[in-house]
């Protein structure tokens, strides 16, 4: 296996995360009026971040898998 995704998001990245889902959210409620309008994408980067979760928590699994079947071919 090669690299594995990290398990948590650099700082920088869940702040911009933040900032963007707000301003999405802002112009949803002050320029359209329209709060479904703003959850939707907000809805979906939330969506998209635990799916990441679960693939890193896949590949952390799947590293230790492969990690105790090399330590018992080696026997």
């Amino acid at each position: 296996m090669s690299e594995w995704s990290p398990p948590e998001l650099p700082r920088g990245v869940v702040a911009g995360v933040g900032v963007v889902s707000v301003l999405i959210l802002a112009y949803a409620l002050l320029i359209q009026g329209a709060l479904l309008l703003g959850l939707l994408p907000v809805l979906l980067i939330g969506f998209g971040y635990l799916v990441w979760r679960v693939v890193a928590a896949v590949e952390a699994i799947a590293d230790g898998v492969q990690r105790i079947a090399d330590e018992q071919e080696e026997r």
